[in-house]
């Protein structure tokens, strides 16, 4: 996808030092137009240059994606804020909610330099899809009427579902679905940075969202036990699909478990992330940017993984790097949706057979990847960069649960604690 003349905007790679292609830190390749630019192409980040109606000249202006695709859609984003959200003129001190919503979108639309797209649309969806439509409803037309706890509350409490049909096709539909707790959690979170936009202002006396707490459990996440990888690798080697697919999605599968990679970096893995190790043997994976949290994550496979990714044909080639399990066309969500799909058919056939300890999905293979390590005795820290977390807290609250060696440590804690109290045993019978 190529940015049209009318945005205004004109994206480019503003090369790294670490450039994979060699190319002097700062200098400037555009977004390629045919395929001799394509395959020329590296994987440092994406900026903008040009003129925005908020801001007018901008220069540098980093969309935070090394993705064309995404860079476009974060570019057009900045646009479209430009254009559709300037406040009008001052209201005073209770200025309307549809004046408060606007200023506050402009504030970080083209001036949100620090903002990933998403944390954008995140605000976007709360304020025009929840907060402005709720305030027609009730008849509520200026900001202070969330003064009011009360009125914040029911705010918070009147929080659905916007999206009751996605990934839904099979299960029965509710129209009204609440929001899951990390969901709301993160919406909450969102009320109270616009509410302390609006007190800097003194459009507001209090920020009530502070006030609002949602408390939930973090849900434990359980690997698979040995026997039930083996079912699960033992139907993918049935896979009525013939046996290329069947080999093509058991290096998929087998990236997951041993690599830990969340599926959506598995489908979009590539030639170039297959790295020989830093120690000089053997392989790694090396990706260079998580899809879901930017880390940077670096892990040795072993050279089964390497071996079998070698026997799949590649399905698609763009920007110079081949890819073993995506076309290259299309969106990547819609890739890792389709593998998700593939994936799962075995796994129901061997919950069929025998049901599982726990819930297994694709991303089960990332929980046993990581359990096993921790089992197995190895650093904590080791396991949190594999995995790409940001911090070893991340891992613990995960995993922390299924850790072998801390029920040998609560072993022998407790052996010691009862030498200290033998004397008070009751006698045996």
């Amino acid at each position: 996808m190529t940015m049209k003349a009318e945005t205004m905007l004109n994206l480019y790679r503003r090369h790294t030092k670490t450039c994979t292609k060699g190319y002097p830190q700062n200098h400037r390749v555009f977004q390629p137009r045919n395929q001799k630019e394509k395959a020329k192409d590296c994987e440092c980040p994406i900026s903008a240059e040009g003129t925005l109606t908020t801001e007018g000249l901008i220069s540098n202006r980093s969309t935070r994606t090394a993705n064309w695709e995404e860079a476009v859609a974060v570019a057009q984003l900045w646009l479209e804020w430009g254009a559709t959200t300037q406040p009008e003129t001052d209201q005073g001190d209770n200025p309307t909610i549809r004046y408060v919503v606007d200023s506050f979108l402009t504030s970080i639309g083209p001036k949100g330099r620090n903002l990933e797209a998403n944390t954008q649309t995140g605000f976007s969806v709360l304020l025009q899809q929840r907060l402005l439509p709720w305030c027609q409803i009730k008849g509520y037309n200026h900001i202070r009427e969330f003064d009011s706890l009360d009125v914040t509350t029911k705010f918070t409490e009147s929080w659905v579902n916007l999206q009751p049909t996605r990934n839904r096709k099979e299960e029965r539909i509710v129209l009204d679905q609440p929001l899951a707790d990390s969901t709301k959690k993160a919406e909450l979170e969102r009320l109270r940075h616009f509410f302390r936009y609006c007190k800097e202002r003194r459009w507001l006396e209090e920020n009530q969202a502070t006030k609002i707490k949602v408390t939930s459990q973090t849900k434990k996440k359980y690997g698979m036990e040995p026997k039930e990888q083996q079912r699960i690798f033992a139907e993918i080697a049935k896979f009525d699909g013939g046996s290329q697919n069947a080999t093509e999605l058991l290096a998929f599968c087998m990236v997951m478990r041993y690599a830990g990679l969340r599926i959506s970096d598995a489908t979009t893995l590539h030639d170039t992330q297959l790295v020989t190790r830093a120690s000089g043997g053997g392989w790694a994976i090396r990706v260079h940017e998580m899809r879901k949290t930017k880390e940077l994550v670096y892990v040795p496979i072993p050279n089964e993984v390497e071996q079998i990714l070698r026997k799949v044909p590649f399905k698609g080639q763009q920007h110079g790097k081949r890819y073993w399990f995506w076309s290259g066309e299309g969106k990547p969500k819609t890739a890792t949706n389709n593998w998700y799909t593939k994936v799962m058919k075995p796994i129901k056939k061997a919950a069929a057979t025998k049901a599982f300890l726990h819930d297994v999905s694709p991303h089960t293979f990332r929980h046993t990847f990581a359990i096993s390590h921790l089992n197995a005795g190895t650093d904590i820290k080791f396991v949190s960069r594999w995995l790409g977390h940001a911090n070893t807290g991340v891992t613990e609250k995960h995993y922390a649960h299924a850790i072998h060696s801390t029920f040998v440590a609560s072993d022998s804690a407790y052996d010691e604690s009862m030498k200290k109290q033998a004397a008070v045993l009751p006698v045996s019978v």
